[in-house]
């Protein structure tokens, strides 16, 4: 493709790194020099100490944990009952939890274990595991899992094989989550509809809607990615090779997949420009929703009065897929200080993973077998997203090292200029590949991989 035929709001030399890719490698380089100085280094070669193998729950003198996870919203008071609740059950392990927005997690975990002053637990996203995996950061879990006698028997379908990165594991799934789709029951009643809606008829449902007078029944915004996960999968396609060394997201799937994102907007269906989808569908501007079950929590604290239900996300490409990720404990090499400590911080992620059903109020999926059988689960709105066969459809985000360094320079920059109108679907499409492509090898050479 010349270069000349790309937007200009797109352009730049082809195989480039833009300033924010160009800043993520520098960070991440920068990370390298820093861990150096603390005696580790990003070496995907090396052998990583595993975590220590124990057998039975701590009951030894007190030991302080630090418990650092994302969980700033509605989730975060979730998160600390089921910490008290472990705590009661086990009065010397003493576990201090600290909420960090995401990114201020991410950023400083990694200079704060390294300098042996972080957390000894944390909650990482499953694509976020090989980043940390690769610079030292966490350790293997594979003899410590084996030793407390867990199994993927013990998980939802799939849950426990995602953290294996390189041969090794390297998280302890506590949950998964994906898209589904959110319908308000008048506005349909209206439209003379019933939910959920039928991907093969989105088109005459969404003109229904309509015509019963809601005008743009359902709201995209430029940070809809997960929705273009979701169609890029339905249309036959995927983000990146089975190795994750090569972007394939510029397939035809994905010019596919932001076609039909651009053409919610073209047709109406959505207003150009919006910026937030949940605030429209509780105030009924918006029919429709497609959304992460974090919406659940929150559609029942701020808009009680709200009848609306939910079901898996609406298949409008060749098979059902959808979006998906999960929240895994890991053991940073801080925890593996002393045999003590290593001790509890295995008893603290085991006990935690296998009696999370509380974890439901969070608006996510329990990972473990018997979390998601409870009745406390089944009865939950989001149980209609964790049934076998939906599990089945899961795309879950690949492990790919600085992941989401090379996404927001490349996919979620695609969709947010198609959405907006600022760039045709296929040549979005290309340029962002070859932006990731350019970004991945330069990556790959940083970690040696």
């Amino acid at each position: 493709m010349n270069p000349l035929d790309v937007p200009s709001a797109l352009r730049r030399p082809p195989g480039s790194l833009s300033r924010r890719g160009f800043l993520g490698l520098a960070g991440a380089a920068a990370g390298t020099a820093a861990l150096t100085s603390c005696g580790a280094s990003i070496d995907s070669a090396g052998v990583r100490d595993p975590a220590l193998a124990t057998t039975g729950e701590y009951d030894g003198p007190p030991v302080d944990l630090d418990f650092w996870n994302p969980f700033t919203g509605g989730d975060g008071p979730t998160m600390a009952r089921l910490v008290q609740q472990f705590t009661d059950s086990h009065p010397s392990v003493r576990v201090r939890t600290t909420s960090l927005l995401a990114d201020d997690m991410y950023a400083k975990v990694l200079p704060a274990v390294a300098a042996q002053e972080g957390p000894q637990v944390a909650i990482m996203h499953l694509d976020q595991l090989p980043t940390y995996a690769l610079r030292g950061t966490i350790v293997p879990l594979d003899d410590a899992v084996a030793a407390v006698g867990l199994t993927a028997d013990d998980y939802v379908p799939g849950a426990f094989a995602q953290a294996v990165y390189r041969g090794q594991r390297w998280g302890l799934p506590l949950d998964v989550f994906s898209m589904g789709q959110y319908w308000s029951r008048s506005a349909f009643a209206a439209a003379g509809l019933e939910g959920p809606v039928d991907g093969t008829r989105f088109a005459e449902d969404m003109a229904a809607l309509q015509d019963s007078g809601v005008e743009s029944p359902l709201w995209v915004t430029p940070g809809s990615w997960q929705l273009f996960v979701s169609l890029l999968t339905q249309f036959g396609g995927s983000l990146f090779d089975a190795d994750g060394r090569r972007a394939t997201f510029g397939s035809d799937a994905g010019v596919e997949a932001l076609a039909w994102m651009r053409g919610l907007v073209t047709d109406g269906v959505s207003p150009q420009g919006a910026v937030d989808a949940r605030a429209p569908f509780k105030n009924g501007s918006a029919a429709l929703l497609a959304d992460l079950p974090a919406a659940v929590p929150d559609l029942q604290d701020t808009a009680p009065d709200l009848d609306w239900g939910l079901a898996p996300l609406m298949t409008v490409g060749q098979r059902p897929a959808t979006f998906a990720n999960s929240h895994h404990f890991v053991l940073t090499d801080q925890s593996q200080a002393d045999e003590r400590t290593a001790h509890a911080a295995l008893t603290f992620v085991t006990w935690m993973s296998r009696n999370a059903t509380l974890w439901a109020e969070a608006g996510n999926t329990p990972a473990a077998a018997t979390a998601r059988a409870s009745a406390a689960f089944q009865g939950s709105r989001q149980a209609v997203l964790a049934s076998d066969d939906v599990l089945d459809t899961f795309s879950y985000l690949p492990l790919v090292p600085s992941s989401r360094d090379v996404a927001a320079n490349s996919y979620q920059r695609a969709v947010a200029q198609v959405v907006l109108g600022q760039a045709e679907p296929a040549a979005a499409a290309d340029f962002a590949q070859r932006t990731a492509q350019a970004q991945l090898d330069d990556l790959n050479r940083l970690y040696g991989i």
